[in-house]
């Protein structure tokens, strides 16, 4: 069952347009990776997606709902997180501080929630008062992800989630996708290590000039010949 569906979707800064008829689904139990080269309109359409840029033709669904043009604030309620690729968390707040910035629009407790951050990722309950900005790349991007989760979403869009992180770090944030996954939130993900978490996901989609090029099961991808010489390194 799907629980995204973008149609045909238009958008970009101002008048230049970025999107040009994009076509994305993410099922309830998926992970979805969206590959391509730079400037394929690929962080666009998570911003798109999320409300962050004006959208100038098709439809996003989640749900079963239309939610094209609603805003971030919105989009928070009805259970969609979004990381971005940089400028993710708070570098003068404790790491308790961020991840309780994550549940700002929720009335209700926060305990279980900072619960299951802490259990998915130990080393920020070690260094819950460790000031954000001191910590290293992987251990940030624990803290942004954490916050994406405390409102529990049934979406988690990740930009990039392992940009220029080692690569012990890069494959730790992989594994915990896949663990997060595993707990019930499907997740569309922008990745440069496009082997690498196209390994981990059910389908992908490759985009060119903010166009579909190719999409299907992650693995016939990785399998595809022409795929792999023109976007996975060969």
């Amino acid at each position: 069952m799907s629980i995204l569906k973008v149609t045909d979707l238009h958008a970009g800064y101002g008048d230049v347009k970025i999107l040009r008829g994009v076509e994305i689904e993410v099922c309830v139990d998926e992970i979805v990776t969206v590959i391509g080269p730079n400037g394929a309109g690929k962080s666009t359409l998570l911003k798109a997606i999320f409300g962050l840029i004006s959208i100038s033709g098709g439809r996003i669904h989640f749900d079963g709902e239309e939610i094209t043009g609603l805003g971030p604030n919105l989009l928070v309620r009805r259970g969609i997180s979004f990381v971005p690729q940089s400028d993710h968390v708070f570098p003068r707040l404790t790491v308790h501080e961020n991840l309780q910035m994550g549940a700002f629009v929720s009335r209700g407790p926060m305990d279980e929630a900072l619960a299951r951050v802490y259990e998915l990722f130990p080393p920020l309950q070690e260094r819950r008062k460790t000031l954000t900005g001191l910590l290293s790349g992987g251990q940030r991007q624990m803290v942004a992800i954490g916050r994406a989760l405390m409102l529990s979403p049934k979406l988690l869009l990740l930009d990039e989630p392992t940009a220029g992180l080692s690569p012990l770090y890069a494959k730790l944030v992989l594994d915990k996708v896949q663990e997060i996954n595993a707990g019930g939130v499907a997740i569309l993900m922008i990745e440069q290590n496009a082997r690498a978490a196209l390994a981990i996901s059910d389908r992908g989609y490759v985009l060119t000039m903010g166009k579909n090029r190719v999409d299907g099961e992650a693995r016939r991808l990785l399998a595809d010949r022409e795929v792999a010489e023109l976007f996975l390194g060969g």
